[in-house]
């Protein structure tokens, strides 16, 4: 079978959450006032950070020969930087760290929703023939270390999970690293991680199409780019309308260690 059930479950309940998100709040909303930056903001920001660039990057260093599996890289280094992040959020809860817990929830529910986007032409060109094989499903057999048994409804629900991470977790790194932002800065984002997916070892080795794809001719190309511009521009046009605060994480490092000169030079007047 091309397609899944699963794979259409998650393509549908991506899509709906997208649109219905979309007509709760179409119009844009202004932002809001950016709260003061502070040191445990940039701590916490800079843990998520690391917490979720675990996601993408375990199936970058499973498939590069010589090192560990996914099986072994999922339970040992994706649940805990899962779990670590989980507790980043409810610690900048307990803090009132509006700004930082409204980026962590958004760019998480809006990467994997806009994912759907994704899959809508990624399948579609997969049904064409235009793609090699239909990645959920390989993710799902590395996770559950079933290669020889090939893929279960269950391997293709851990794939799918795992392929949905992966759209949130690019989803957040773009919130904390740049905050609110108009819609194409999200395409020219998910544009990056295609030229990205196009040149590391999960598309050129494993799936065995080379740079670019381009030992499969064209067809990897004209699926997978529009794939993932339409999935920037529902994420972006999501992003803009539920990330509540602009200022990208360099500004944000900036006000907190401006507030720590000025806290000092007080201190220093007062005695």
């Amino acid at each position: 079978m091309l397609v899944t059930p699963i794979d259409l479950l998650f393509v549908a309940a991506g899509l709906a959450v997208t649109v219905l998100a979309l007509r709760r709040r179409w119009g844009i909303p202004p932002p809001e006032p950016a709260p003061a930056a502070t040191v445990a903001e940039v701590i916490l920001t800079g843990i998520a950070l690391a917490a979720t660039a675990v996601g993408p990057n375990i199936l970058v260093v499973a498939l590069t020969p010589g090192m560990p599996g996914m099986h072994l890289l999922g339970p040992w280094l994706l649940v805990p930087a899962i779990t670590l992040l989980l507790a980043v959020w409810l610690v900048a809860f307990g803090l009132g760290q509006v700004r930082l817990t409204n980026r962590i929830w958004t760019g998480i529910w809006v990467g994997a929703a806009s994912t759907a986007a994704l899959d809508t032409i990624r399948l579609t060109g997969f049904s064409l023939g235009l793609m090699p094989g239909n990645l959920p499903r390989m993710f799902g057999v590395l996770l559950l270390d079933q290669m020889a048994l090939g893929p279960s409804p269950l391997s293709d629900f851990v794939g799918s999970l795992y392929h949905y991470w992966v759209g949130a977790s690019f989803g957040l790194t773009y919130t904390l690293l740049l905050g609110r932002t108009r819609w194409w800065g999200v395409v020219i984002w998910a544009l990056l991680i295609e030229l990205g997916m196009m040149t590391t070892p999960p598309m050129v080795v494993a799936m065995g199409t080379g740079f670019f794809g381009l030992k499969w001719g064209y067809g990897i190309l004209i699926t997978s780019v529009p794939a993932h511009i339409a999935c920037g521009v529902a994420a972006g046009l999501l992003l803009e309308r539920y990330t509540r605060h602009k200022g990208s994480i360099v500004g944000i490092i900036a006000g907190a260690f401006a507030l720590v000169g000025r806290e000092r030079a007080v201190t220093r007047k007062a005695y």
